[in-house]
């Protein structure tokens, strides 16, 4: 039984995909997310099994709560869906522009480049956010342990619409109606000097002739829209403004105005989209770990998984809703069902299994998780979403992770983790394999109070467009009552609701009572 179980957990690291690891427990975060090869007490039981197997002299049995959340996104994508969202009442009067004929005012004119360059930083590949966060009470009893836990997971992805960008007669409506050249003074001729100029600092005078169905040079253009601003009841003033963000977002808008000779459908038409898919996995599970020869452990969690599935998706550019009002959408349309999960785990410490002091006193294990792939079913796909929807069921795939620890002096870790497995994510096109190194040193260390000091980095390598972030964590243990705290951050800001927050961040807080 036992070489099978061994055979079993290493022939998974050829499995391909998984969701993302969790940094559960604030000792793993505080290190990075490097946890496999350090593992023990009551959190051992989701790091590596392996870890439950009690030794004399440590206070590992007992009992802990643990809750977390985390955030990595890639790039501005929050901050971008975030802004065309708010855009959501200023595009519907574009929109209407466009489909009656009507002159362009003031506003539309910034909506319309503030728009495209929003789209245009949301088009890619490798783009997405993930929102994770955990809940769970375990205890452990020498070898066993039984933990409750809730690991919650929603994907954000964008789904950029490039084909309904013609702001022509392309698509159906009348197009917008830029009017003619007139004569300019003042702000008003200001302001067609600063178009002109970042229509020509960025070569999009042929697609925006394309795009608005027209062939001005690039002055006349510029003072056309101009002109047909002042021709909507927009004051001088007002255009000099708008004329200005228009300049500072043509930039960014370059690469979806270049796309304008394809376009074949009408801006007002656009269905670019924010899907937001999401997971709350509540497991009640069974571990126990038994040492092969001495130094050498193995151990194996049994879990029973209700899986409750949600999902959705809205119209950036025509839905009014911001971040919240999508996860509150998606959390109205879920199903729940039920499946269980196997867990494996190993751990190697070559001085116990040589029955002497090696250098350093490495230390290595691996964890196979969901081996059996336990599948969930999703939630049907509302009008009008069809097309973008995950449908069929959802497996929580194999996923495998190795770890490595060493110990310089007895009061300090050194440890590093690395997914053997590139996961996917509910956040598609966002896949995710970290690297996690962490270091803990005990600044006080003595059998009746630790103080241990904690600080690491975590890179997801699966994703170029994802930031690195750095974790620290503290612990406060007394006797058999252990506090432990840990944070995340990146060093890469977004905006939200015009507040500028990390990229990426995190924050876990552990209670426990070990004996």
């Amino acid at each position: 039984m036992k070489k099978l179980f061994l055979a079993a957990l290493f022939v998974f690291p050829a499995a391909a995909f998984a969701q993302p690891w969790q940094l559960v427990g604030s000792r793993a975060m505080g290190m990075g997310g490097a946890g496999v090869a350090t593992a023990y007490g009551p959190d051992a039981q989701y790091w590596n099994p392996a870890g439950l197997v009690q030794k004399e002299n440590l206070n590992e049995s007992g009992f802990a709560i643990t809750g977390g959340v985390s955030i990595e996104t890639a790039k501005t994508v929050l901050s971008s869906a975030d802004k065309l969202s708010e855009m959501a009442d200023k595009y519907k009067h574009l929109a209407s522009a466009i489909n009656s004929g009507d002159n362009p005012d003031a506003q539309d004119i910034e909506t319309l480049f503030e728009g495209l360059a929003d789209l245009s930083s949301l088009n890619g590949k490798n783009l997405g956010a993930l929102i994770n966060a955990d809940a769970g009470v375990g205890l452990k009893i020498k070898n066993f342990a039984f933990s409750v836990r809730s690991l919650g997971n929603a994907g954000i992805t964008p789904i950029i619409d490039t084909t309904n960008i013609g702001l022509g007669t392309q698509g159906g409506g009348t197009g917008l109606d830029i009017g003619t050249t007139t004569s300019l003074t003042g702000d008003s001729q200001t302001a067609a000097d600063i178009l002109a100029g970042a229509i020509d600092d960025n070569s999009l005078l042929a697609s925006l002739n394309t795009l608005f169905g027209t062939s001005y040079s690039s002055p006349d253009l510029a003072n056309a829209f101009v002109s047909a601003a002042l021709s909507a009841g927009s004051s001088a003033a007002e255009i000099l403004a708008a004329a200005q963000a228009a300049a500072e977002n043509m930039p960014s808008a370059a690469s979806i105005i270049n796309n304008a000779a394809s376009a074949s459908g009408s801006y007002k038409d656009n269905e670019s989209r924010v899907m937001v898919d999401m997971g709350v996995f509540s497991e009640a599970s069974l571990g126990y770990g038994f040492a092969l020869t001495k130094g050498l452990q193995f151990g194996a969690n049994i879990k029973v998984i209700q899986g409750e599935m949600a999902q959705t998706g809205i119209l950036v550019l025509q839905d009014n809703e911001d971040i919240q009002d999508i996860l509150d959408d998606a959390l109205d349309n879920k199903t729940n069902s039920t499946q269980f999960g196997v867990d494996l785990g190993a751990m190697l410490n070559f001085s116990d299994l040589f029955d002497r002091g090696i250098w350093l006193n490495p230390q290595v294990g691996v964890t196979a998780k969901n081996i059996n792939r336990p599948r969930f079913e999703r939630p049907n796909a509302p009008a009008g979403l069809t097309q973008y929807w995950q449908s069929g069921k959802y497996a929580l795939e194999p996923q495998v992770r190795a770890g490595a620890a060493i110990n310089p002096f007895k009061f300090m870790t050194l440890a590093a983790d690395l997914d053997l497995t590139k996961n996917t994510t509910l956040a598609r096109n966002f896949d995710s394999r970290q690297l996690a190194v962490g270091l803990e040193v005990n600044v006080v260390n003595k059998p009746k109070f630790n103080l241990p000091l904690r600080v690491g980095l975590n890179k997801n390598l699966a994703n170029s467009e994802a930031a690195a972030y750095y974790t620290a964590g503290l612990g406060l243990n007394m006797l058999h009552f252990h506090l432990e705290l840990a944070g995340a951050l990146s060093s890469e800001e977004t905006t939200i609701d015009g507040t500028k927050v990390p990229a990426s961040a995190g924050a876990s807080l552990m209670l426990a009572l070990l004996f």
